[in-house]
């Protein structure tokens, strides 16, 4: 009997720290799935801190390359201006220059043009007595008679014989011109006119008493 008792009382007790152990492994258990959890939580968070840091460092530096960049494209936009300036400057040196020099080249224009304007009426004016090859020696100075305009002479070649004048007489339309002057189209027209022998004698009385 006591031998039963001795062995319900130790199977009890085995089964008791059976079961005792198994509570225990499970604790144990229990407790360290909690530290793995911790440990991967606080893992997980420092990786986390890791990338943050690492991202601020990056966006640090993006920043400032760009500020750097920003204080590049300042100082090359600044030496653009002055660049800009000093070409406009020169461009309006270079513009006032050419307006003095255009204003002194139509002074100089001027001044040649009076010049040879007045040179040609120096020898419209001594015509009569020059020699030259269109200008017949025969031509008596008190037979030229100026015009100016449109043509600068008509010179009377005539004779008081009737005969000998109708030999040897003319009338001769007379435009002096010097350099490379031409005539005008009034004058070429008028030149025309008389070559084609379209040239007549008019003779106009006026009587006091006539309506205008």
């Amino acid at each position: 009997m006591l031998e039963v008792m001795l062995g319900v009382a130790f199977a009890s007790s085995l089964g008791l720290s059976l079961w005792l152990y198994r509570k225990m492994t499970a604790l144990k258990n229990l407790q360290y799935r909690e530290s793995l959890e911790r440990l991967e939580s606080q893992e997980a968070y420092e990786n986390l801190l890791f990338s943050v840091e690492r991202e601020r460092e990056t966006i640090a530096t993006t920043i400032e390359n760009l500020q750097t960049h920003v204080v590049y494209l300042q100082e090359e936009n600044r030496l653009k201006v002055r660049e800009a300036s000093d070409l406009m400057n020169q461009i309006e040196q270079i513009t006032t220059q050419s307006e003095e020099k255009s204003q002194e080249i139509k002074k100089q224009k001027s001044r040649a043009a009076s010049a040879h304007t007045t040179k040609g009426q120096i020898l419209e004016k001594w015509c009569p007595f020059l020699e030259h090859p269109d200008i017949d020696p025969d031509w008596e100075a008190k037979n030229w008679s100026f015009m100016g305009n449109p043509i600068d002479y008509i010179v009377f070649d005539w004779r008081n014989d009737k005969t000998i004048n109708m030999a040897d007489g003319k009338v001769i339309m007379l435009d002096v011109k010097s350099g490379k002057s031409q005539l005008t189209t009034k004058q070429r027209r008028i030149r025309d006119l008389i070559q084609a022998g379209k040239v007549e004698w008019r003779t106009i009385r006026l009587e006091w008493n006539i309506k205008v």
